[in-house]
C-alpha cells in the first residue's frame, strides 16, 4: 500500500490537516497547535494520551458502525479503502485551507461564548451539577 504522505504535496497535506485540526479545539486540536508551532512533531500525535483517549473513543465508535454493515458492503468499503483515500488526499492538498480555518472558527465561535440565556450558579437553588453535560470543555464549572 502506497502512503500518499511520502508524495510530493506530502507536507502540504500534512500541514493543512494540522492547521484544520487546531481550528477545532479539544485535545487533538491544542496537540496540532504544537506541531505547528515546532514543539511537537506528528509523529508523536497517538503517543499524546488525551489525543489517544479520544482517537480510541471515535474509533471504537467507528468499529462498531463497520460491523453493523452487511458483509457485502464492508468487503466493498474494504476494496474502495486506497482510492478513497488518494482522493481525500488529493482533495486536502488543493483546499484552501485560510478559508476552511476561518469557516472553522466562525462555526465554534458560538459554541465558545457564553450563553446569555443560562441562569447564573449564583442564583440556582438546586444541584450545582445538574446540567455539567451542557456545559463545554472550555467553559469554567
Amino acid at each position: 500500500m502506497h502512503n500518499p504522505f511520502e508524495s510530493d504535496q506530502g507536507d502540504r497535506v500534512r500541514t493543512t490537516m494540522m492547521r484544520l485540526l487546531a481550528a477545532t479545539g479539544g485535545a487533538a486540536g491544542d496537540f496540532a497547535g504544537e506541531v505547528l508551532a515546532g514543539r511537537r512533531r506528528p509523529s508523536e500525535l497517538l503517543a499524546h494520551r488525551p489525543v489517544l483517549e479520544e482517537f480510541v473513543q471515535d474509533a471504537r465508535g467507528l468499529r462498531n458502525l463497520i460491523d453493523a454493515l452487511p458483509a457485502e458492503q464492508r468487503r466493498q468499503l474494504a476494496t474502495g479503502a486506497q482510492a478513497g483515500l488518494e482522493q481525500r488526499f488529493a482533495e486536502l492538498a488543493a483546499l484552501d485551507v485560510d478559508s476552511a480555518v476561518a469557516e472553522l472558527r466562525d462555526l465554534a465561535a458560538p459554541a465558545l461564548e457564553p450563553s446569555r440565556t443560562r441562569v447564573s450558579r449564583a442564583s440556582r437553588a438546586d444541584d450545582e451539577d445538574d446540567e455539567w453535560d451542557d456545559r463545554t470543555y472550555l467553559e469554567p464549572l
